[in-house]
Formats: C-alpha cells, sequence, structure tokens
C-alpha cells in the first residue's frame, strides 16, 4: 500500500490547480527542505487541535471555556506568524472564536463515533485519504460529518471535499452519514446539507471518476502564476514558474474562466 498514490482532498486540490506540482510532491515525493508554513494554515490547525482535545473529553467537569481556551495554548503552532503583535492578534482571535463556540455549540453530541482521525480507504491503484474533524450522532439521532472551518464563511460545501468525506465515513462506519456540515467557527454558523442515496451516488461516482483520471494522467505541465515564487516550495526547480510570460497568459486564462474579470468599468 506504501507504493501507492494517495488522493486527498488537498492533492487532489493541488492535481486541478498545478499538475507539475502534484508530480513533484505526490508522485516523485521531492522534498526540497522549504516549509510554507502560513499565519492561516498555523492558526488553522491549531484550531482544530484545540476542538479535537476538546472533544474527546469525556468527563464533563473538565469541558469548562477556561479548559477549551487552554488546549488552544496548548495546541499553539506558532510558525508563520511575522511578529509577536500579529501571533497575539491571533491567539486573540482564536480564543474569542472559541468562546463564542462555547457559548452557543452547534455541534451538540450524544456520541461522538469520529473525532480528527485520519481515515484510509484502500482502493486497487491509489488510496483515498483524508482527516474526518468530527462524525457525531446528533440529538435529533442522525449522524453527520463535520468540518471545522477558521476562515470567512463562503456559503458553499466543497464539491471535492463533500464526496471524501462521504467515502471515508463509510469506510469508517460501514455505512454513510445523514448530514455533512461545514462549521464557520469565525461566524459561528453551521451550513448543513442533507444527504440521500442519489446524492450519495452521484458525489461518490464523481470523485471516483475523478481519482482515476489522475491515477492514468501522463503529461504533468505546470500552471505558473505570480504567486509561486512566494507559496510554491518547488519555484527554484521550476522553469516554466520563472517565465513571466506564461505566468500573465495563466493569469488572465485563470480570471476569465472564474468570471472575475467583472469590474466597475
Amino acid at each position: 500500500m506504501s507504493n501507492k498514490l494517495y488522493l486527498s482532498n488537498s492533492s487532489i486540490k493541488t492535481f486541478l490547480k498545478c499538475k507539475q506540482k502534484f508530480k513533484f510532491k505526490h508522485i516523485d515525493k521531492i522534498d526540497t527542505g522549504k516549509k510554507t508554513e502560513s499565519k492561516y494554515m498555523s492558526f488553522g490547525n491549531s484550531m482544530h487541535a484545540a476542538l479535537a482535545d476538546y472533544n474527546n473529553i469525556t468527563n464533563p467537569q473538565y469541558k469548562t471555556l477556561k479548559n477549551l481556551h487552554n488546549l488552544l495554548r496548548k495546541n499553539w503552532i506558532r510558525e508563520g506568524y511575522e511578529t509577536i503583535e500579529e501571533e497575539k492578534s491571533y491567539g486573540e482571535m482564536g480564543l474569542n472564536m472559541l468562546t463564542q463556540y462555547y457559548n452557543d455549540r452547534k455541534d451538540k453530541e450524544i456520541e461522538n463515533y469520529i473525532i480528527e482521525d485520519m481515515v484510509f480507504k484502500n482502493m486497487k491503484d491509489y488510496v483515498l485519504c483524508g482527516k474526518l474533524d468530527k462524525v457525531y450522532l446528533r440529538e435529533d439521532k442522525k449522524v453527520e460529518v463535520l468540518d471545522y472551518k477558521t476562515g470567512k464563511t463562503s456559503g458553499l460545501i466543497d464539491k471535492i471535499q463533500l464526496p471524501i468525506y462521504l467515502i471515508l465515513t463509510k469506510e469508517k462506519l460501514n455505512y454513510y452519514p445523514d448530514i455533512i456540515s461545514i462549521y464557520y467557527l469565525k461566524s459561528n454558523k453551521k451550513l448543513n446539507k442533507a444527504l440521500n442515496k442519489d446524492t450519495i451516488k452521484k458525489a461518490t461516482e464523481s470523485i471516483l471518476k475523478l481519482c482515476e483520471v489522475i491515477k492514468n494522467e501522463k503529461n504533468y505541465d505546470a500552471s505558473p502564476n505570480a504567486y509561486c515564487k512566494k507559496y510554491c516550495e518547488y519555484f527554484d526547480i521550476c522553469e516554466a514558474a520563472k517565465n513571466k510570460n506564461q505566468n500573465i497568459i495563466n493569469e488572465l486564462d485563470q480570471l476569465e474562466k472564474e468570471d472575475k474579470l467583472k469590474t466597475v468599468f
């Protein structure tokens, strides 16, 4: 199983964004030694770890706001912040978000089934994998798979993440959940999507077809842009990323594709 290709929400999105980066990272497994940790990643991982610890506490007397705050301090990742002042402001923001969560939780459970667990689904030629933040039995007796988000509310449930979570939940529990949700901690809002057989069938078939495309891909072209130098750990070994003409062309194509060229003029 170790020689197989591992496909996850993040690796699939890397493939869709830049096939060459996908090849460098997930097929060639090139380690450049460069860290690409950002403050956003550090903050998000710190919050996820704190909530995982909190959700794993089964003794009610320890599920206090003070302990939830201290769990953030225990799990705090310091990489990525430019100054102590910036790190402190993110820490205080995290504490405020957790206070909001504690005072008005949208994910109250009768029982937790999965908490911050890496799950693997062994396919014929690849492994589908991902970390499930929380799968639990709700107070209305429905099973929900939930993903915590520390960024702004988007109002959308990810079309790649959703089917992966469905497949991995079934792999772990032997049945699909009733509901999938995104919990936006910044606004303390939870976006729910009820599932039925048709939704599950379409979503899982779609992601498995995409996985087959990725597995059979032979042409790993680069898709460079102006941000590669700052954010891609493979910039130094990627000739395409240094081609300014190609960067501009790719950015224009992407803007038009995403219909982001609408302005006031």
